[in-house]
């Protein structure tokens, strides 16, 4: 009897059409354990977009990450697993990036990441502005060409609960509201800060994620590779 074989025999799952996904996570996990695997099946770093299959999560992909080449390239996605379709790059602006420089920081501690199509053609661009007297953390922007600026935050300050007078959201905010609203930790000990960015346009919700995961997308104008860029990026 052979111990341990690896049951990935599974056909790759069907690539799906990146335009109007609604959420979506950045994994190399293919299929999760279920009935008759406990291990998960990998299939290469991607933006996939989880769902059931009977009593199994599964994520197919809808876009395909590559190693970054040069300094400043933070992000290359392609539309296939051969990653001869380019989808879309995304760049640390005025070309810095090298350790120990400034990266794409600004004299203001501001950081920009260009995204451009597979022509070159410019798509958007992320802006990380540092913190502000107001607020304690950074806060992220989109800016999609003819739509208005979307700003992305801890929801708790976006948006405060009922009952949270606007005096709180100031400079003491997210500290207040975190300690108030936030689960315990997993021993119970103390608070765990909801990592939450609601992403809002004009004081309308455009999205949510966590970390690389978009949790749900609700303006249908919204460009995904903007989305993909963004959760790429991540905290740098």
């Amino acid at each position: 009897m052979a111990f341990g074989r690896n049951r990935s025999t599974e056909p790759p799952l069907p690539v799906i059409d990146w335009r109007d996904v609604e959420h979506f996570v950045i994994s190399d996990v293919e299929r999760g354990p279920g009935p008759g695997a406990k291990r998960p099946v990998l299939g290469g770093n991607a933006v996939r977009v989880p769902r059931l299959d009977g009593q199994r999560l599964v994520k197919p992909p809808c876009a395909f990450l590559a190693t970054p080449s040069g300094p400043s390239r933070v992000g290359t996605l392609y539309e296939d697993r051969e990653r001869q379709r380019l989808l879309c790059t995304v760049d640390r602006a005025d070309g810095a990036g090298s350790e120990g420089g400034t990266g794409g920081a600004g004299h203001d501690g501001e950081r920009r990441y260009v995204v451009r199509d597979e022509r070159a053609r410019e798509i958007g661009v992320i802006r990380r502005v540092p913190p502000s007297k107001q607020l304690l953390r950074c806060t992220w922007r989109i800016e999609q060409p003819g739509h208005p600026e979307i700003v992305g935050r801890n929801k708790w300050v976006a948006m405060p609960p009922q009952g949270v007078p606007l005096r709180v959201v100031g400079k003491f905010a997210e500290q207040v509201l975190n300690a108030v609203f936030s689960p315990g930790g997993e021993d119970g000990d103390g608070p765990v800060r909801d990592r939450t960015l609601l992403w809002v346009a004009d004081g309308a919700e455009v999205m949510q994620s966590v970390g690389s995961e978009v949790s749900s997308i609700k303006a249908e104008w919204l460009d995904r590779r903007l989305a993909f860029a963004m959760a790429v990026v991540g905290d740098r």
